[in-house]
């Protein structure tokens, strides 16, 4: 199996410390303190010895063999709620004791390197579960931090003369949610002399886009903004002649208008690109005007409204957005909007239930007409959380559910608390496809089913229609949750760490994001993997090495690696072991 640099990106954790502080009560003078409060009896609880399990290791630069110093180390295991973070000292070692035994994530970045996870060996790819016995002692997690790579550029205007205070975003696609999309990565601002650089990237494909912070260029010649009036002749003016306003569209590398036309910059470990430079695009901009009212045909007096591009509504794609928040009187202006095919969305919360509004647009240039936008309810979900009655159900206040959407939409999903009877009303939810989902894990329970009325909606998107209120959804838990555990290992028996276990249904309608019947393992250090809480049903299982994390909701994978999977029934509740060979 060829080796490859361990690469990866984490969030940064801030570690926070808290100190219990005792104030010393005065000692009461005679005939005023109170009564003496005879002493507890504490001899039937015995103090619990703390953990004494333990990871130690070792943080030092790939490119010198320095340690690196100051290093942010972030530990996390179910055992260890809200996880626990140490910097390096000078000899770059990190030491972690009075740990409880369980199976733990080390997770370490600094600033100007890439971020690892332990034993990961490509960027976006997870790393390897440590599993830590009672009293273990782990020495020897160490790792070797690359530098980060750099993208470095420059640019100019239509004249060729140097944009100074330009905003650079450096994007890639990652799998989000179960969808490839493209998120942001870095970014920067232009100087000067219109040059721009970017640092701390992992390796990886990227797309540069620049925006301009000041976009309209004047309504014409010799008019406001025109050219010299801001900046002199490198600054944002641009030559007018029929009246109409201009604008610096943002622009993606080499100099086109959308990602789709853009050129990827590919990045090596390590490694600096600095010829990234190309020219905004000087094109004649719009100015959208309208009002947005309610249902009932009142104005909106608060809310927002949001322009997106057409290919941001879609999967895997993003753009600059435009909007602002909507006036008393629901009026909204929305100006230098260069031309491209748009989606107007609007948000009101004037009742009490929120209301919405999509439109698709198409600007050309020059101003667009007066628009009316006419906000729709949105829909209400309500039912009943259920667990089964012979089995000790938790606090129902613990249980958070959701109806996320399928589809991109104004603000996120929207969240309920399970009321202390069991019943839920989820309100303000936005017209098109959606799920129900628990928004939090509920420690050895399960969902089991949603129903609505007769209909199975569990796995199926269904469809909510603005004001529409669908009562008795019934969200059934178990507590008898499969578990599927097993060993990978080589011909001589030794434990392999470098794959990633795969288990996928054999119904191929179920392949999408999202779902509950596609889970993954990574086997600890020896070799050792757990999968819990699968739906019942019938399963594809394979030992894969996904290029990265979220690669195998994709279709296509999962249809490449039928041939060699195993196949697994599972029934409720079941517990079966699945041990692979690896060649």
């Amino acid at each position: 199996m060829p080796r490859t640099a361990a690469i990866s990106r984490v969030v940064p954790a801030v570690v926070l410390a808290s100190c219990w502080l005792a104030g010393a009560a005065a000692a009461p003078q005679a005939g005023q303190g109170p009564p003496q409060q005879p002493p507890r009896d504490t001899s039937a609880q015995p103090a619990v010895p703390p953990p004494t399990s333990r990871i130690t290791g070792r943080v030092v630069a790939a490119d010198t063999g320095r340690p690196v110093k100051r290093a942010r180390v972030l530990i996390s295991a179910a055992e260890l709620g809200g996880g626990r973070g140490a910097l390096t000292d000078d000899n770059g070692v990190f030491d972690f004791t009075e740990l409880p035994a369980g199976r733990y994530t080390v997770n370490v970045s600094k600033s100007g390197f890439v971020a690892l996870s332990y034993g990961q060996r490509r960027p976006l790819q997870a790393g390897t579960p440590l599993q830590l016995g009672d009293g273990q002692q782990l020495k020897g997690v160490d790792f070797q931090l690359p530098r980060g790579s750099v993208i470095a550029g420059r640019v100019f205007d239509e004249d060729g003369e140097p944009m100074p205070g330009v905003n650079v975003s450096v994007q890639r696609y990652q799998y989000m949610q179960g969808d490839r999309r493209l998120v942001q990565a870095g970014g920067g601002q232009t100087d000067d002399k219109g040059q721009f650089r970017v640092w701390g990237l992992m390796p990886g494909d990227y797309y540069v886009s620049a925006t301009a912070r000041a976009f309209n260029l004047g309504p014409g010649p010799g008019g406001f903004m025109g050219r010299g009036m801001f900046g002199g002749r490198g600054g944002f003016g641009g030559p007018v002649n029929d009246g109409e306003p201009v604008a610096y569209a943002p622009t993606y590398f080499p100099g086109v208008e959308s990602v789709d036309q853009a050129k990827p910059v590919t990045l090596g470990l390590s490694q600096e690109v600095s010829d990234v430079a190309f020219g905004l695009l000087l094109v004649r901009t719009s100015r959208l005007t309208g009002h947005v009212s309610n249902s009932d045909g009142t104005p909106a007096s608060s809310g927002n409204v949001l322009l997106l591009p057409e290919t941001s509504t879609a999967r895997g794609q993003i753009g600059t957005r435009y909007g602002g928040r909507l006036q008393w009187d629901g009026r909204f202006t929305i100006s230098n909007v260069p031309p491209g095919r748009y989606v107007l969305q609007a948000r009101g919360g004037d009742g009490a239930v929120a209301a919405f509004a999509a439109l698709p647009l198409t600007v050309t240039g020059g101003d667009v007409p007066e628009m009316t936008v006419i906000l729709q309810p949105g829909a209400t979900i309500s039912g009943t959380v259920v667990f089964p009655p012979t089995s000790q159900a938790p606090d129902y206040s613990q249980v958070r559910l959701a109806a996320p959407s399928l589809e991109q939409t104004i603000g996120g999903p929207v969240q309920s608390k399970v009321n202390s009877d069991g019943t839920f009303t989820i309100e303000g939810v936005q017209a098109g496809p959606h799920l129900i989902r628990p928004q939090n894990q509920v420690r050895g329970w399960v969902l089991k089913s949603v129903m609505a009325g007769a209909r199975d909606v569990t796995d199926t998107p269904f469809d909510v229609r603005s004001g529409q209120n669908l009562a008795n959804v019934v969200v059934t838990f178990t507590d008898k949750v499969t578990q599927v555990t097993g060993t990978l290992t080589n011909a001589q028996g030794a434990p392999v760490t470098e794959y990633t276990v795969l288990a996928f249904p054999t119904d191929s309608s179920l392949w999408r994001a999202q779902s509950r019947h596609i889970m993954t393992a990574r086997p600890d250090q020896t070799g050792k993997y757990t999968m819990r809480g699968l739906p019942a049903g019938d399963y594809y299982v394979a030992t894969v090495d996904p290029s990265e994390q979220g690669e195998w909701f994709e279709p296509a994978y999962l249809d490449q690696q039928r041939p060699g999977a195993s196949h697994l029934t599972l029934a409720e509740g079941d517990a079966k072991t699945l041990d692979f060979k690896v060649r």
